[in-house]
C-alpha cells in the first residue's frame, strides 16, 4: 500500500475518514504523518489533530497498519460503516484473487451489516 501523500511504498498507519457517509481509507507513512503534525502545531490545532488521528509524537502506542483501526470514541454506526468499508476492500481483493467462496461470504456479511446500519435501505 502506498502513502496517500508521497506515494512511498512504506506505509505505517491507515486512517479512516467519513466524508458525507462514505468511509475512505487513507494510508500514511511516518514522514508525512510527522509533516502533518508539524502543520497542526504551526496552526495551533494539536488537540484537534490528536483527536482526529489518535496519534502525536511521543505517544507510546501509535496505531500501525492493521492495529485498532477504529477509535474507541467512535459512535457504533460509524464503527459499523468503517467495518463495512474494510470488508468491501477484502471482497474486492478476494474477487481479484478469484477466491469466490471467500468473496461470497464477505458479500453476505456486508449485506447483513448494511441492513444493521441502514435498516430502511437508504
Amino acid at each position: 500500500m502506498k502513502c496517500q501523500f508521497c506515494n512511498k511504498e512504506k506505509v505505517d498507519r491507515v486512517f479512516y475518514i467519513n466524508w458525507m457517509g462514505t468511509v475512505y481509507q487513507v494510508p500514511v507513512c511516518s514522514e508525512c504523518l510527522q509533516n502533518m503534525w508539524n502543520h497542526a502545531v504551526a496552526a495551533g490545532r494539536t488537540e484537534e489533530f490528536k483527536k482526529y488521528t489518535g496519534w502525536w509524537p511521543g505517544k507510546r502506542d501509535p496505531r500501525h497498519l492493521g492495529d485498532r483501526a477504529f477509535p474507541e470514541e467512535a459512535v457504533s454506526g460509524l464503527i459499523k460503516r468503517r467495518k463495512i468499508s474494510a470488508l468491501k476492500l477484502r471482497l474486492r481483493e478476494a474477487a481479484e484473487a478469484e477466491n469466490y467462496e471467500e468473496a461470497a461470504k464477505l458479500r453476505d456479511d456486508i449485506a447483513v451489516m448494511e441492513k444493521e446500519v441502514c435498516p430502511h435501505g437508504n
